[in-house]
């Protein structure tokens, strides 16, 4: 499965990376031509509206890889080593279902736009091609929803090490072994 995840992991940060580098461009390039020469190109608002999307997507995807989407793990932190393990794989399971609605939900939507042949008002391309954000980044969530199932059963003290990548858990260091992030 590690082989699966590397690629993608490059490519995620790639796109995060690239789309918010291109988003700072645009929006920096649009105020100085707006101030400096009274113009405003009309597709970069819309263009990086679009970016934005796409890595915030892919953003959820990234979150989830590294087990840092929001949580409250307060009770969980306390419980014994196999009821963390089974709490943990239970919210990896109730993500992949939450995240898979929300994939078939989109690939309506993506019909439904392509269908009605809705094109973007500056740029007139048409909005499925945007849209696609959403089923691209909530699959790559499953993936690693799953990866994380995978690796509670096959990485010693996983699920202690899940909770302890919160951003709280400074605050029980002695549960979580002092510095470990």
């Amino acid at each position: 499965m590690n082989k699966l995840i590397k690629p993608l992991e490059w490519i995620e940060n790639s796109i995060a990376v690239l789309s918010m580098t291109t988003v700072s461009l645009l929006v920096f390039g649009n105020v100085i031509s707006r101030y400096g020469f009274g113009y405003t190109p009309i597709w970069s608002e819309e263009l990086s509206r679009f970016l934005v999307v796409w890595s915030i997507f892919i953003g959820v995807a990234i979150g989830v890889r590294k087990n840092q989407h929001i949580g409250v793990d307060a009770l969980i932190r306390f419980l014994p080593h196999k009821l963390k393990l089974a709490s943990e794989v239970l919210l990896n399971l109730i993500g992949v279902v939450v995240i898979g609605i929300l994939v078939v939900n989109s690939f309506e939507f993506i019909r439904h736009t392509y269908e009605f042949e809705q094109l973007s008002p500056a740029m007139r391309i048409p909005m499925y091609i945007p849209y696609i954000a959403m089923p691209v980044g909530l699959s790559l969530s499953i993936i690693h929803f799953i990866h994380n199932i995978v690796k509670l059963f096959t990485v010693p003290d996983q699920a202690e090490q899940a909770i302890c990548a919160s951003e709280h858990a400074d605050e029980l260091t002695n549960n979580c072994g002092g510095d470990q992030k």
